[in-house]
């Protein structure tokens, strides 16, 4: 079907068989498809007015097809994205205002009221089945300056997540989430010069550091109600396969599967976030580091890990091969290259405004991974364009 349209209806994607009115010396001459806006932008600094367009040889409708409003998509729970985002996001204040106490009464040295971590992680797993889809997101979050109380709750979430995905009972679920909280709880006992020492740790203080894990035994192991599975993904979380971890050297089979998961998470998640002796790495290659490069892991059960959270995590930044910056909302199981992302900034066209598009439905590509300072903006900004979006 041959129509004659104005240049400002004109879209990505729209074939072009010539131009029909145009301002200028300049003709333009030209037909084909528009591969994006810059194109579009081009022609009207030409001065082109009106142009005649094929739409069976079209694809924009494509790109419209692949447009996701937020009330049109539930999950298994029947919440929308944006619904599952904002009960992820309260969840997370309110972990860490009550982690905030427990993390208190361990600096002071007193008994931990355990309570107060059953409460946050019976939240968190109820969670990991209401806010599947979101959940993961606020664990880039990662805005607090106290690094241990973010880290603790990121992997209480991620090492949930990931048992999830495993088929673990929600019991046990409860039990990872409370002991990956507790970790490291034994950091708060040790000298603020060391745990946020900028430079590389000497040998003696990379030895006083590993007493971090006997600090928080000793914090825990004498609470009646503490399970064994929680005590092991405290105890095993720093142990290796190769036997080069700490504090036992534990090897192969003597380590649990759950002491494997948190060494795991952990390891994931400290490499995400900034430190003070080193950058983050973007979650794609830190999934790919933690696969290909860091000894001593399980790499069966990293395979799964990185199954479980996609080759773009949720929450990752990526550029498009169409010049657009993007979100990643929600993965594609069946295609992992292909999530489904939240474009928030148009390089082109320098336009903001936010929509929600499947990859898989568009003949749109992930080209390359951004990080938050490329686009200086915060996760909480970007977190109020989804809502937008």
């Amino acid at each position: 079907m041959i129509q004659t349209i104005d240049i400002s209806a004109l879209l990505p994607g729209m074939y072009v068989l010539k131009v029909t009115k145009q301002n200028g010396k300049l003709k333009v001459t030209e037909s084909g498809k528009v591969k994006d806006a810059e194109v579009i932008a081009t022609m009207q600094k030409k001065g082109v007015l009106e142009v005649q367009v094929d739409l069976e040889k079209s694809t924009h409708q494509a790109l419209e097809e692949g447009l996701i409003h937020d009330k049109d998509y539930t999950n298994s729970a029947g919440l929308t994205y944006n619904q599952q985002l904002e009960l992820s996001l309260q969840l997370h204040d309110q972990a860490k205002s009550i982690h905030k106490k427990v993390v208190k009464r361990a600096s002071k040295g007193k008994l931990i009221h355990l309570e107060e971590a059953n409460e946050i992680t019976e939240k968190l797993v109820t969670s990991a089945f209401e806010c599947d889809e979101a959940l993961s997101l606020v664990t880039l979050l990662n805005e607090d300056p106290e690094y241990f109380l973010e880290h603790s709750i990121n992997c209480a979430l991620l090492i949930i997540i990931f048992g999830k995905y495993l088929g673990l009972e929600k019991s046990v679920l409860h039990h990872l989430g409370k002991g990956a909280l507790l970790m490291d709880i034994g950091m708060m006992k040790l000298p603020l010069l060391l745990t946020q020492k900028q430079g590389t740790l000497t040998s003696s203080e990379q030895k006083k550091m590993q007493t971090h894990v006997d600090i928080a035994l000793n914090l825990i192991e004498p609470i009646e109600q503490i399970d064994d599975i929680s005590i092991k993904v405290v105890k095993e979380h720093h142990e290796r396969l190769d036997g080069s971890g700490y504090p036992d050297g534990l090897r192969d089979k003597q380590i649990s599967l759950y002491g494997r998961m948190a060494a795991i998470v952990d390891t994931y998640d400290s490499i995400i976030t900034e430190r003070p002796y080193r950058d983050a790495i973007h979650p794609t290659q830190a999934l790919l580091k933690i696969s290909n490069e860091i000894e001593g892991l399980d790499k069966e059960l990293t395979n799964k890990f990185v199954t479980c959270l996609g080759a773009y995590p949720i929450g990752c930044l990526v550029k498009l091969n169409n010049n657009k910056l993007a979100m990643v909302t929600r993965l594609n199981k069946d295609h992992p290259l292909e999530p489904v992302v939240m474009v928030f900034y148009d390089i082109n066209t320098r336009n903001n405004a936010p929509n929600r598009i499947d990859l898989t439905k568009v003949d749109v590509e992930i080209s390359a991974c951004i990080s938050l300072d490329d686009v200086n903006l915060s996760m909480k900004q970007l977190l109020q364009k989804s809502f937008e979006s």
